[in-house]
């Protein structure tokens, strides 16, 4: 009896994307909790959202903005993460306790604050 094989799943990074401010504040400083009431100070220029996603997704990447307009998500398989950054990200090494930062390339870098790998989520 031939011995049924569950396919390969496909290893994804997953890194956010933080958007420079027009202020020069960043929403990291506000820490955890529920976002001020007053976003302002934290926006980015109007150009940015929409400059950072599509030259993302021209390179491949599955790309979700947030509800606040303040950070992008990016979601990719390593070989693309390799391709756009310069790095290799494994993802079995990808964790909570240490923060992977990549350096945007130069088509957005006006655009971006910072970029942090994402730990994969822990299910109980």
């Amino acid at each position: 009896m031939a011995q049924s094989r569950s396919p390969k799943r496909k290893e994804t990074i997953v890194a956010q994307i933080f958007l420079r401010s027009v202020s020069g504040r960043s929403i990291r400083e506000v820490g955890e909790g529920p976002p001020p009431s007053d976003l302002t100070p934290f926006r980015p220029t109007e150009a940015a959202p929409s400059a950072v996603i599509r030259f993302l997704q021209r390179q491949g990447f599955k790309v979700h903005r947030d509800d606040l307009g303040l950070t992008v998500s990016i979601e990719g398989p390593p070989s693309l993460f390799k391709q756009i950054f310069g790095v290799t990200v494994d993802p079995t090494k990808v964790s909570a306790t240490e923060t992977m930062r990549l350096r945007p390339p130069k088509e957005i870098a006006e655009f971006v604050e910072e970029i942090v790998i994402a730990p994969k989520p822990e299910y109980f």
